[in-house]
């Protein structure tokens, strides 16, 4: 795009690099240095441009009209405004309020990159970029396995990466194979088909050792899913693969355990707790954030006692539990009206879309969703920054192309040189 856009397109790159590398909460020489840091640049350089510059103030006019007939950001406006009411209602504030910005920030970036930094270069340089940075977060998975620098769990050196847990590490993982995945197979140039075998191999790796059950069903779900879109020779390699792995010690009592009923006991209580709220607030919920306050309170209604013991963030490891039990049933609809939206609406883009990269990417990004949407319903990475961030990027960058590409056939002109 044109040079205005180079400052917020450049915090935009920043934003990608450092929310995934650098700890959440990381400063230097008491500066703090992380992605909230960096999305507030993000915001401000946006808003003066609105102010100072024609164009964009006029391309942001036209992006709000938008907005407000499309019927995935419909639902986003919804979600936002039940969130921003469950303030006044919920028992904590502080946390419900936290929990309103954190979710309203990634619809805050949707639109921004949608109705702003929409231009060919640029969403080609947010795939570049996110890319790069999965491959220096997986390489240093690796290192962690290989130095033995994991965290011991059971007898195994669990991987986390930069992502502080391993089962974030394993998520974003499958978030991003099955999109190198496709590219990898459809790359025709002999060293970037290399390089693309490279990049797919260590995120593989760090799949399987981060030894996330969560992550591990997600990818199978991934394959099963882009077999029957693409290939299905990809099921032949699942099953080769998970035959040979089921040989490995580690790997064959991790596949184990995700059967086991112990291991799974204190999340299933969890959900009933989440029901217990429900049950009580079946229409508005008990407020943004607000289940773990709420935690031990309903805990004491529990027939046994539960063998949990929260960290400060903890919720319902159930996307749609935390959702009903915490928003209600009007917060629920809209959710759900999200998700199918931007299944419908990708399904869309990879059937028109003309850009050979962009419809080869997201066919492999259509698993990741599906994979990523069953595993809220185990856990709920929706709380999880340094995932869900990644998620929405992705999402708004198939939207802006989508959004760019109607007004080209509007316009009859090209933005491919843009």
């Amino acid at each position: 795009m044109i040079k205005r856009s180079l400052i917020t397109s450049f915090f935009l790159y920043l934003y990608i690099l450092i929310l995934p590398l650098l700890p959440s909460k990381y400063s230097f020489k008491g500066i703090p240095i992380n992605g909230d840091i960096i999305f507030l640049f993000i915001l401000v350089t946006y808003f003066i441009s609105i102010i100072f510059i024609k164009e964009c103030r006029k391309r942001f006019k036209n992006g709000v009209v938008d907005f407000f007939s499309n019927y995935l950001s419909i639902f986003m406006i919804i979600f936002m405004i039940i969130m921003c009411i469950s303030i006044f209602y919920s028992v904590d504030k502080k946390i419900a309020v936290s929990e309103a910005i954190r979710f309203s920030s990634y619809f805050v970036i949707f639109f921004i990159i949608k109705y702003e930094l929409n231009s060919r270069k640029i969403t080609n340089n947010i795939i570049a970029v996110y890319l790069f940075v999965t491959s220096i977060i997986a390489l240093i998975g690796l290192l962690e396995y290989i130095l033995g620098i994991g965290f011991v769990q059971f007898g195994r050196d669990r991987i986390f990466s930069t992502l502080e847990n391993s089962n974030n590490l394993g998520m974003y993982m499958v978030i991003a194979i099955f999109p190198i995945t496709m590219i990898m197979l459809n790359e025709k140039n002999k060293k970037k088909k290399i390089m693309f075998i490279g990049l797919f191999i260590i995120v593989l790796s760090n799949i399987i050792f981060s030894y996330s059950r969560n992550a591990w069903l997600g990818l199978v779900i991934g394959c099963i899913v882009l077999s029957l879109i693409y290939s299905r020779k990809i099921m032949i390699y699942l099953m080769g693969a998970g035959c040979i792995g089921f040989f490995i010690p580690q790997i064959h009592s991790r596949i184990l355990e995700i059967l086991d009923k112990s291991q799974n006991l204190s999340r299933i209580k969890l959900w009933d707790i989440a029901l217990f709220m429900i049950k009580d607030h079946p229409i508005k919920g008990v407020g943004m954030g607000n289940y773990r306050v709420l935690y031990d309170k309903y805990k004491l209604k529990m027939t046994k006692k539960i063998e949990y013991y929260p960290s400060d963030k903890f919720h319902p490891h159930n996307i749609l539990l935390k959702i009903q039990s915490e928003i209600g049933i009007i917060g629920s609809i809209a959710f759900i009206g999200i998700i199918v939206s931007v299944i419908l609406r990708l399904r869309k883009y990879i059937s028109s879309t003309t850009n050979n990269f962009y419809k080869v990417f997201y066919k492999g990004f259509f698993a990741s969703l599906i994979s990523f949407i069953f595993m809220n319903l185990i856990d709920n990475f929706f709380s999880a920054p340094k995932v869900i961030a990644f998620f929405w990027i992705l999402i708004a960058v198939f939207e802006a192309s989508m959004y760019r590409e109607s007004g080209d056939l509007n316009k009859g002109t090209t933005y491919y040189n843009r």
